[in-house]
This record gives structure tokens, sequence and C-alpha cells, in this order.
């Protein structure tokens, strides 16, 4: 394999890359293994799913920028499916669960609308992805979209649950102060907009370097 350096960048705009699909195959599979959790009763399965999820989710963002393919669409779809699976997971969650209702449902506002619609900001900017928030708003990237923030932002709240359920309101703490965080969040970009309107991700009219 050619090493990272000798990689021509994919076009932003570009609809096909291997990243997508990796997205797309790990879309399939973790909402297969979510259907035969809400079917058979299984949380196993549900759990299986869950590794799906997390595990492709890594693996179409590493692989997007160790071959440059990062894209426009890319993105988007990504963050749709974060949405889908996560949904699916909590769902079945809660049934197996109903005790855990409280904290389920505030991340659910959190991630599904809220950090949904923060995510897909990026497309106001002539940026490929949330990624690379810290070219609009510094804050914005560091307590959001940085790795760190990422995963604050999509596993700390399932594993409080999964492994510590008789601690639920530190979830439930953790996933409203989520929800503090994106509101401030989408009030600084609110601010920058209004001093400087952006330029949206889809004028972007070439590769990157």
């Amino acid at each position: 394999m050619p090493s990272n350096t000798s990689i021509k960048r994919l076009d932003p705009r570009s609809f096909r890359s291997w990243p997508n699909l990796i997205t797309l195959i790990r879309l399939v599979a973790s909402l297969i293994f979510f259907s035969l959790a809400a079917i058979k009763s299984n949380p196993n399965l549900n759990f299986i799913g869950l590794g799906l999820h997390w595990a492709g989710d890594v693996a179409d963002g590493l692989l997007a920028r160790r071959i440059k393919q990062e894209t426009i669409l890319g993105a988007e779809i990504d963050i749709i499916a974060d949405r889908l699976e996560s949904v699916f997971f909590y769902l079945n969650f809660l049934r197996f669960n109903p005790h855990l209702f409280l904290p389920i449902i505030i991340y659910l506002i959190d991630f599904a609308f809220i950090d949904f619609y923060l995510s897909y900001q990026f497309i106001k900017y002539p940026i490929i992805s949330p990624n690379y928030f810290y070219l609009v708003d510094r804050r914005v990237y560091l307590y959001n979209f940085s790795p760190f923030a990422k995963f604050c932002n999509s596993t700390v709240v399932a594993l409080l649950l999964i492994f510590a359920p008789q601690w639920q309101i530190l979830a439930t703490l953790f996933a409203f102060g989520l929800i503090m965080v994106k509101m401030r969040s989408i009030f600084w970009l609110r601010e920058k907009a209004a001093l400087n309107p952006p330029v949206p991700a889809f004028y972007i009219k070439e590769a990157e370097p």
C-alpha cells in the first residue's frame, strides 16, 4: 500500500469512497442486530449491535483520513448513521431496563436532536466535516468534536448505564451536561455567524491539497 503522503486526496464533493461503504455496512449490520435484539428480546444482540456501531464509526473515520477520502457526503451519512444506530440501541436498552428511563430520554434528546443540529452546522462552512470545526471556532471543536469530546459524547452515558446502572444519577447529570455544552456551542456559532456570515461547505471548489 502506498504511503499516506503519496495518496491523492479525494475531491470533497465526491459521492463514492471506501469509508462511505464502511459506514453503510456498519449501519446495515448494526441495525440487523438491533432488530434481532428487539424481535428475540435478547439484550446480548443489542450489545453486539452497539459494538458494531462503535467499531465501524472508528474504522470509517480512520480510513477516511488515512487514505484521504474525507467527503462532505461521508460526513453527512456518518452523522445520520450515528443517530439511527444510537436511537435503536437506546430504545432496545430502555425496553430491557425501563427503570433507566430518565437518563436514556435525556441522552436521546441531546444526541438525536441537539447534537445532530450542531454537528450538521458544518455544512454552512467551507470545511469537509465537523472534524475541522477548529477552523471555524476552536471552542466548539474542543468541547464537541475533538477526540476526547467525541468519546464523552458518544460512549460515556452508555458505559455508565451498562456497567453502573445503580449510578444512573451520574448518567442523568452527564447527559444533561452534554445538552448544556451543545446549547452553549450553538450560541457561540450564532454569535460568530452574526459577525461573519459563513460560506457553505458545498462552495468548496476543489479538493484540498
